[in-house]
């Protein structure tokens, strides 16, 4: 995008707050590996969406990134993420808040299609994004912590060496544990004081079993009228792997996460 026109979607934006026609984002919210990529891919195919796939790390999370991983103790968005999240909210000055407004309202502005957000970096930031947008609404992706424990595992400990230096295996599947029970806990809390017609729940169990008519509950909450152009014969869950995570470990990783499990009825 040029400058220009990043130029015109900034000024269509303050234009459409002056008169009262903008819209308000549907943030997916959730762990991580929690199937949201299989989510938004399914919602591109409809003619009326609009997502953005840019996470944004370096916009709601910014501490999330190589410095921090380099730290003694080490943080980052799994491990630690307390600390990443404090030192990150610390930037959030009332004029970094007005730029970010200012940036997401561009980006809703690009068309005139429902505007989707999805980033596991605004899981801690609720209470902020809401003050931003006081009429957003939430969709909560959700799926069994044993399973996205050991995908974040899968995905991020071989790849960042920082991580092979400060844990072994097991204690690094921990710590994506700890990350997953905090995860479900933050949104729980904060769904619980939004209105009914804010918030949507759909589990990836579900999601995987019947992915056309969970989807299409998704979309009447979400006030969008056409149908997603997906096949949705390729939905498959990968919850199987589940089974390679052995025992004393899984009995471990069930005590860290037993508060999010019980509330999910996983357990």
């Amino acid at each position: 995008m040029t400058v220009a026109e990043k130029l015109k979607h900034i000024f269509k934006s303050f234009y459409n707050r002056i008169i009262g026609k903008r819209q308000d984002p549907i943030f997916i919210v959730g762990t991580g590996r929690c199937g949201s990529t299989l989510l938004v891919d399914i919602l591109m195919t409809n003619p009326d969406i609009q997502i953005d796939q840019n996470e944004q790390y370096d916009w709601f999370l910014p501490e999330a990134n190589v410095k921090g991983k380099k730290h003694n103790p080490i943080y980052s968005d799994i491990v630690n993420f307390e600390i990443t999240v404090k030192k990150s909210l610390e930037k959030w000055t009332p004029f970094y808040k007005s730029k970010l407004r200012i940036m997401m309202d561009a980006k809703m502005n690009k068309t005139n299609r429902r505007f989707f957000f999805k980033s596991p970096a605004i899981t801690f930031m609720l209470p902020e994004i809401e003050k931003l947008y006081p009429k957003a609404k939430y969709i909560h992706l959700y799926r069994n912590g044993f399973a996205v424990a050991r995908s974040w595992f899968k995905k991020e400990y071989f790849r960042v060496q920082d991580y092979q230096d400060n844990f072994t295996e097991d204690e690094f599947i921990i710590e994506c544990a700890k990350y997953y029970n905090a995860s479900i806990l933050a949104i729980n809390d904060f769904f619980k004081d939004l209105t009914e017609d804010q918030k949507f729940e759909i589990s990836y169990e579900k999601l995987a079993k019947n992915p056309e008519e969970e989807i299409n509950k998704l979309l009447k909450f979400s006030n969008v009228k056409s149908n997603c152009n997906f096949d949705f014969s390729q939905v498959k869950s990968t919850n199987f792997k589940i089974e390679k995570i052995e025992e004393p470990l899984k009995s471990n990783l069930e005590t860290i996460m037993h508060k999010s499990l019980k509330s999910l009825h996983y357990i």
